[in-house]
């Protein structure tokens, strides 16, 4: 599995969600690389967990935030150290770090007695649970449309002895109803992994106006993926938690920027892996 750039042919995100004609010899390198992760996947552990719940999923976040490789044998644990040191990877458990700092600083900054954060796509939160252990007084609601994700979470409150200051609640971060049913409202909301699994610009437009005509949080802490030279490699040999290909969006944070403005939020802070594949951001209600 190569750790590198996937292919100087860049794709379109319209390209991405199309097949490659069958006569393609882009489509047998693909299918090809397909087979040989599918096989992987019998030994490696990150490919299983990443075939079994999806790529794009708690379980396989968990995983690479954990960054130990694992599987059957030592070809196993040979190509899950492979896939672990992928650049996507890589830059994955940098995002965790600087989604750490920007919600540190967005307790910090909070004018809340008792900071309340949300994740409203929480998947196993582990930022969440060190900013929780770093604040004894901040409280959390973890929030994930997937129940293993969830399952994921409550285990590692219990592990952390934080459970009895965490919610869980099953919701989709995109039903407005849902939102207006949180109570008490949260101070802070994070958005981490949300948008680029999400290929809808409407709907993650009207999501900010959502939550600022719902919760209103005084502060918002989101990533956004800009751009990937692996994208198309993931798109044709990677599945989603639905076991479709997984495709990702990749965004300009300026329009991620404009949607908030439109809603009412400005950025405090905005900052990027070392490979420039993600934005972190803290955004303030203006």
């Amino acid at each position: 599995m190569p750790t590198g750039t996937d292919s100087a042919y860049a794709a379109s995100f319209a390209e991405l969600q199309r097949d490659l004609p069958a006569s393609s010899p882009r489509a047998w390198r693909f299918r090809a690389l397909a087979a040989a992760s599918r096989a992987g996947a019998l030994l490696s552990e990150g490919l299983r967990v990443g075939y079994e719940h999806g790529f794009d999923s708690g379980p396989f976040m968990d995983h690479v935030y954990g960054n130990q490789p694992g599987g059957r044998t030592a070809l196993g644990r040979g190509i899950d150290r492979r896939l672990l040191s992928r650049r996507t990877c890589q830059a994955f458990r940098e995002i965790r770090v600087l989604a750490r700092q920007a919600l540190d600083e967005a307790v910090d900054a909070s004018t809340a007695p008792v900071p309340l954060v949300a994740d409203l796509a929480a998947g196993p939160a582990p930022y969440v649970f060190e900013v929780l252990t770093a604040h004894p007084d901040a409280e959390a609601l973890l929030a994930d449309i997937d129940p293993a994700a969830l399952a994921q979470a409550r285990a590692h409150g219990i592990e952390r002895g934080l459970s009895e200051r965490v919610t869980f609640t099953q919701m989709s971060a995109f039903d407005r109803e849902a939102l207006e049913r949180i109570d008490p409202a949260p101070d802070i909301v994070a958005e981490l992994g949300l948008y680029g699994i999400y290929h809808d610009d409407a709907l993650i437009e009207r999501h900010f106006v959502d939550l600022a005509e719902t919760i209103a949080p005084e502060q918002i802490v989101f990533n956004v993926q800009t751009q990937n030279p692996e994208i198309e490699y993931i798109a044709r040999v990677w599945r989603d938690h639905r076991g479709e290909r997984c495709v990702w969006r990749l965004r300009p944070v300026e329009t991620i920027l404009s949607w908030a403005a439109a809603a009412g939020y400005e950025p405090a802070s905005i900052r990027s892996d070392s490979f420039g594949i993600y934005r972190v951001g803290r955004l303030v209600r203006a």
